[in-house]
C-alpha cells in the first residue's frame, strides 16, 4: 500500500505541474503583454502630442485648440488603458484558472478510483495471507473429524438448543462409526424440533449401519415414517435402494432410483442414478 501511495503522489504532483505551469506562465505573459500595450499607448500619446505641437499655429495655440486636442488624446489614452485592464484579466482568468481547476479535480478523482480498486485488491491479498486458508490443511480424516466435533460441541455449549449443531454432530458421529453417540445427538434433535423426515432418516441410517448394513425392523419403521412425511425424501430412498441392490432385489432398487429420477430433485446426481439403474438391469 505504501508503494501505491508513493506512486500516486508522484503521479499527482507531475500532473499538477503539467496542468498549472502553463496557467502560471500564461498569467505572467498576460501581465507582460499588458505592460507592453500600456507602454505603446503612452509612446503613441507622446508622439501625437509632439506632432500636435508642430501642426498647430501660435494663433491656434492661443485660442486653446492645442489644449483641447491634448485633452482628447489624454482621454483616449485613459479609455484604452481602462478597457485593456477590464478585458485582459477576465480572459486570462477564464483560460488560466478554469481549465487547471477542472484538470485537478479529474486527477484527484482518478487517484481516488485507483485507490478503491487497488485498496480492494490489497484487502483481498491481506485476507488471503491471514488465517483464512483451508482450516483442515495437513490433517488426516481422523483429525478433521475431531476438529469438526470439537467446534460443534463448542457451539452446543454456547447454545444448547442449536438443533443444526446437534444434527451435524450426529452426522459426524455416524461417519466415524460412533453409532451410540450419533443416536444420542439425533434424539436430542427430535426433542428440540420434533420428528421430521430428515432426522428420522438420519436415525434410521444409524441403525442400518450399526447392524452391519442390514435393514432392521427399527430402521425400516423410521424409513416408513420419514417417507410418509416426504415421499421423495432423497436420503431415505437412496438407503432403501442401496439395501435392495445389496440383497439382489434389483427390480425394487431400479423402481426406487427411477422414482428419484422422476422427482426432478436438484439434489440428486442423475448421471450416477442412471448408471446404477443400468448396472441393476445387467445384474437381473
Amino acid at each position: 500500500m505504501m508503494i501505491f501511495w508513493c506512486g500516486a503522489g508522484l503521479m499527482v504532483c507531475l500532473i499538477l505541474v503539467i496542468v498549472w505551469l502553463p496557467a502560471i506562465r500564461s498569467n505572467t505573459t498576460t501581465a507582460s503583454d499588458r505592460d507592453l500595450r500600456n507602454d505603446t499607448n503612452i509612446a503613441l500619446y507622446q508622439q501625437q502630442l509632439a506632432l500636435a505641437g508642430k501642426l498647430f499655429s501660435e494663433q491656434e495655440k492661443a485660442n486653446g485648440l492645442s489644449n483641447e486636442f491634448q485633452q482628447e488624446l489624454s482621454l483616449s489614452l485613459l479609455q484604452n488603458m481602462a478597457t485593456m485592464e477590464k478585458t485582459a484579466p477576465a480572459l486570462s482568468n477564464q483560460i488560466s484558472k478554469i481549465t487547471p481547476v477542472v484538470m485537478t479535480v479529474v486527477v484527484v478523482l482518478i487517484t481516488a478510483v485507483g485507490y478503491g480498486y487497488v485498496g480492494q485488491y490489497q484487502q483481498s491479498v491481506q485476507y488471503s495471507r491471514e488465517d483464512h486458508t483451508d482450516p483442515f490443511s495437513g490433517m488426516d480424516i481422523s483429525q478433521i473429524q475431531d476438529k469438526v466435533a470439537a467446534e460443534l460441541q463448542q457451539r452446543i455449549r454456547q447454545s444448547p438448543s442449536d438443533t443444526e449443531a446437534w444434527f451435524l454432530l450426529g452426522q459426524r458421529y455416524l461417519n466415524s462409526n460412533e453409532f451410540e453417540n450419533a443416536l444420542i445427538a439425533f434424539d436430542r434433535v427430535i426433542q428440540l424440533r420434533g420428528s421430521d423426515a430428515e432426522v428420522l432418516t438420519a436415525k434410521a441410517t444409524t441403525f442400518y449401519y450399526q447392524a452391519g448394513q442390514r435393514m432392521t425392523p427399527q430402521a425400516q419403521a423410521l424409513i416408513n415414517q420419514a417417507l410418509a412425511q416426504e415421499p421423495n425424501q432423497v436420503t431415505a430412498l437412496m438407503l432403501l435402494a442401496s439395501d435392495r441392490f445389496l440383497n439382489a432385489q434389483y427390480q425394487q432398487a431400479i423402481d426406487i432410483w427411477q422414482q428419484l429420477l422422476d422427482s426432478n430433485n436438484p439434489q440428486i446426481n442423475r448421471a450416477k442414478l442412471i448408471e446404477a439403474i443400468n448396472m441393476a438391469r445387467m445384474m437381473k
